[in-house]
């Protein structure tokens, strides 16, 4: 699973404000929210869109079971793509950076 890429939405918009995310969806006009560790994994993601790249950073952060990390990331991976804010481009690609 982790071998994934996350592209993030052109059309969302990130603000930071007070160490939480607020996404703006410009394609839908609709906002959305992200707790600090989901700020993490966006601001992650924009740097590269590897999964396996996040998800050893965040475990190198945050006091976590890996297997913990990967659940919740696939989770909010997963809520990021149905809001459409993200896509899933499969496979073993190498990272951007």
């Amino acid at each position: 699973m982790l071998t994934q890429r996350v592209l993030l939405s052109s059309a969302a918009m990130l603000q930071e404000i007070g160490g939480e995310g607020v996404i703006l969806d410009l394609a839908s006009a609709r906002y959305f929210g992200l707790d600090r560790v989901g700020l993490r994994t966006w601001q992650l993601l924009q740097a590269d869109p590897s999964l396996a790249v996040a998800a050893r950073a965040l475990v190198a952060e945050y006091d976590v079971d890996p297997a913990v990390l990967e659940r919740d990331l696939m989770t909010l991976v997963g809520q990021l793509v149905a809001a459409g804010l993200a896509t899933i481009e499969a496979g073993d690609v190498a990272s951007s950076t």
